[in-house]
């Protein structure tokens, strides 16, 4: 792996040291090689006997503000990132933070990576960069006792590992540069004294920062109780414009559930006592409206979840009698499983919702007495990778039974006949309660939303009977097929909404309903700042009413009828191309809507080679055309999103022939992805990811811990199941899966309605170990 890279003066001072102390050159030799002063390795020279390697990295230019200007710009930036920099400014003027401006501000803002994208790479990177720089600086603050490096004994203590971490990485990395086979790694890291965790580490933060990233960080230590950043802010509101307050009656007027010392820290901390009269702050940060004004009421509701929380206890339904025998004989033995996905996603499952949603919306003759139902055990068959009810039912393990809160696997029955109650009506609202749970869990946003279009040919013997309609398939023949409109999360990269077409209707003449039905029942429009469609959805009126409702943006790929083949021609007889990318090229003319006289950027892209074209277009009329296109892009998770759910999810094979069967498997389909995206964030495995931030799909997290393991089934002291792994956990991954199962269970998020509200641990060992 390459060292030195250009531009870091650090490289140079560190071998000119090494000349001098290591390879006993003369200084004067030195400081002509290096075409520097002689006064300036004079400093080199004494900086890093005094502080060892990191007084050789740089001053880096910087302009002084008051740190307490710092500290609120961020809190109100981690608070509400979406308020302006002139809130700040006046929250800080009230707080009489002195040289506060709005250059300042937006200065903080920037270095810390909250920019106009507000986008949360840049954020990590920024505030990684600002941790290492205080840490340098708190290293060169305070000499030490003695210094790191001898002057009188340069060549004995020029290496000085135990005192001078950052030489120690320095030398390790200078090594590895000079390997020419990766093979080689492991003896150079033996040699050094460091852990392959460790060096991976180290070598991420050096792709990074560069050798700044191999500087030790000062941790920042926190005792006693946490104050979130938007708890602090409310306080410093609070006591702002209501001096009377003290830490007492604060911690009563906001119903805290701490001690008053911990209020007492961020009075200390922010002067809060010297205020004697109130300030008004109204205005400038985000204030509950005024109880006179009316507000837009907005179609959105909350999940059943967030407005039943207690349904299951108030509702008298129980565990099923089986499994709690189950559970009591589990006390003294133990169970062999190999699919333990089922169980560790049951708790992530269980804060979807599901059972509160079907006791509210379901069919009534379906709502039993037990807490589980026939929904769940179809969303653990597909989650621990049974394509069909034939292929689950051949299959002795019984881990989906059990993480359903079953014990017998049931049979075909009940997962065919079960469902005839279902009609759409139910599932249309158990569909969005579920995406409105997603998005009060964060896994929905909403700003960025692509449309698309599935159609999958019907296996069934008569079609018409089961009052399935024709399609045209990708070869564009008619055929009686499963027709589901998808809505996608650009941005977090899942599934939104999944909705069944029926009848004989179009694409475009289906939209109106679909989205008034399933995106903004769900998502305010107020919150859309895209909308990416494909070219089933071609039409002038569709795209007024996309506009129009969603109050966004739309970029569309057109499908060439004859409206748009006349744009086309007369966009080529403008003749004016350039070049996009290597094989294609683009021409651009802007249009307007005759219905709503608004302009419409259209754009044309033809291969060089096939002399093949597509259309697209967007209301971006201040978009140039490769930016248009470029943007277009963000839709693609829609296509491969599809893929996973046809592949992973098994979305082409519906557990029924009717209509409303079929999307009742949608609605597994649906709860299994949600689920699985959950579950995934919340792990947050960088094996799962790729460099370009793709997240893997279903299948590499089957193959990791989910499917195929060797695992043992028991109770743990706390009464919550046990699932013990017993090939050792070569990547770590099962290690912190155990550490978030164990931090949800202290925040009460780690257990399953349908167990009795047990939870599930994890346990790694290695049968193989000698």
């Amino acid at each position: 792996m390459p060292f030195t890279y250009e531009d870091e003066p650090f490289f140079s001072a560190y071998q000119a040291i090494t000349d001098v102390w290591k390879n006993r050159k003369p200084q004067r030799v030195v400081a002509e090689s290096f075409n520097i002063s002689r006064n300036t390795l004079k400093d080199w020279d004494h900086s890093f006997a005094l502080y060892g390697t990191v007084a050789l990295l740089p001053e880096i230019s910087h302009e002084q503000v008051d740190p307490a200007l710092e500290r609120l710009v961020i809190l109100v930036k981690l608070s509400r990132p979406h308020e302006r920099a002139n809130h700040a400014l006046r929250l800080a003027k009230a707080l009489g933070i002195e040289d506060a401006s709005l250059e300042h501000i937006r200065q903080i803002q920037r270095s810390y990576g909250y920019g106009q994208r507000m986008d949360e790479a840049d954020i990590c990177f920024w505030s990684g960069l600002q941790h290492i720089l205080e840490s340098v600086i708190k290293q060169k603050e305070k000499p030490p006792a003695r210094p790191v490096h001898n002057l009188h004994d340069r060549p004995g203590t020029f290496f000085n590992y135990q005192r001078d971490h950052l030489q120690h990485r320095v030398e390790l990395f200078k090594a590895l540069s000079k390997l020419e086979k990766k093979r080689q790694i492991r003896p150079v890291l033996q040699e050094f004294g460091m852990a392959p965790n460790r060096f991976y580490v180290l070598k991420n933060r050096y792709m990074l920062y560069g050798v700044w990233g191999l500087a030790d960080l000062v941790q920042k230590g926190q005792t006693g109780e946490k104050i979130s950043p938007q708890l602090e802010l409310q306080i410093i509101e609070e006591r702002l414009m209501d001096p009377s307050l003290s830490t007492a009656k604060m911690i009563k007027k906001l119903n805290l559930k701490c001690s008053r010392a911990n209020v007492q820290k961020i009075y200390a901390r922010w002067k809060l006592s010297r205020f004697k009269k109130p300030v008004a702050i109204r205005g400038v940060i985000s204030s509950p409206v005024p109880a006179q004004v009316t507000e837009k009421q907005s179609p959105v509701e909350a999940s059943a979840k967030s407005r039943f929380p207690d349904l299951v206890d108030t509702s008298g339904l129980k565990v099923n009698r089986s499994f709690l025998q189950f559970i009591k004989h589990l006390a003294y033995r133990k169970v062999v499983i190999s699919n333990p996905g089922t169980l560790i996603v049951a708790p992530f499952l269980d804060q979807l919702g599901v059972i509160e949603a079907w006791h509210t919306y379901g069919p009534n003759s379906l709502r039993t007495s037990e807490i589980t139902n026939n929904i769940i055990v179809n969303v653990m068959r597909i989650i621990a990778g049974f394509p069909s009810i034939h292929d689950f039912t051949l299959n002795a393990d019984r881990s989906v039974a059990v993480a359903s809160g079953l014990v017998l696997n049931p049979g075909k029955t009940r997962f065919y006949d079960a469902f005839d109650e279902i009609r759409f009506s139910h599932l249309q609202f158990l569909r969005n309660d579920a995406s409105c749970r997603a998005r009060e869990l964060g896994i929905i946003e909403g700003k960025e939303i692509a449309i698309d279009y599935h159609c999958d040919p019907s296996d069934s013997r008569f079609p018409e009977d089961k009052a399935l309609s024709k399609a045209p398939d990708k070869n564009g023949d008619m055929t009686y097929a499963h027709r589901p409109q998808i809505l996608w999360d650009s941005m977090t990269n899942t599934i939104i909404n999944i909705a069944y077409c029926e009848g004989k209707s179009r694409a475009p003449s289906a939209l109106y309903r679909f989205c008034e039905r399933n995106l903004f029942m769900i998502i305010d429009p107020d919150v859309i700042k895209e909308i990416y469609a494909d070219s089933e959805y071609t039409g002038e009126k569709q795209l007024i009413y996309l506009t129009v409702r969603s109050e966004s943006d739309i970029t569309m790929c057109l499908k060439q009828n004859p409206k748009i083949k006349r744009w086309k021609e007369a966009t080529i007889q403008q003749g004016v191309w350039q070049d996009y990318r290597e094989q294609y090229r683009i021409a651009s003319k802007d249009f307007i809507l005759p219905e709503t006289k608004k302009p419409f950027r259209f754009v044309v892209k033809q291969n060089k080679e096939t002399s093949e074209i597509r259309c697209f277009g967007s209301t971006h009329t201040d978009y140039s055309p490769t930016k248009i296109l470029d943007a277009y892009h963000i839709r693609w998770p829609v296509e491969t999103g599809i893929k996973d759910l046809i592949e992973n999810y098994f979305l082409n094979k519906p557990t029924g022939t009717s209509p409303e069967k079929v999307e009742a498997h949608y609605y597994c389909i649906m709860l299994a992805r949600l689920a699985v995206d959950y579950f995934r964030s919340q792990l947050c495995i960088p094996q799962w990811q790729s460099p370009e931030d793709w997240k893997c799909v279903l299948s590499t997290i089957r193959t990791s811990i989910f499917s195929n393991q060797n695992c043992e089934l028991s109770l743990d002291d706390s009464g919550d199941l046990l699932i013990t792994y017993l090939d050792g956990d070569r990547q770590g991954i099962k290690k912190r899966l155990a550490e978030l199962l164990t931090s949800r269970k202290e925040t009460g998020l780690n257990r399953v309605s349908w167990w009795g509200n047990r939870g599930v641990q994890i346990q790694v060992k290695d049968q193989y170990a000698i």
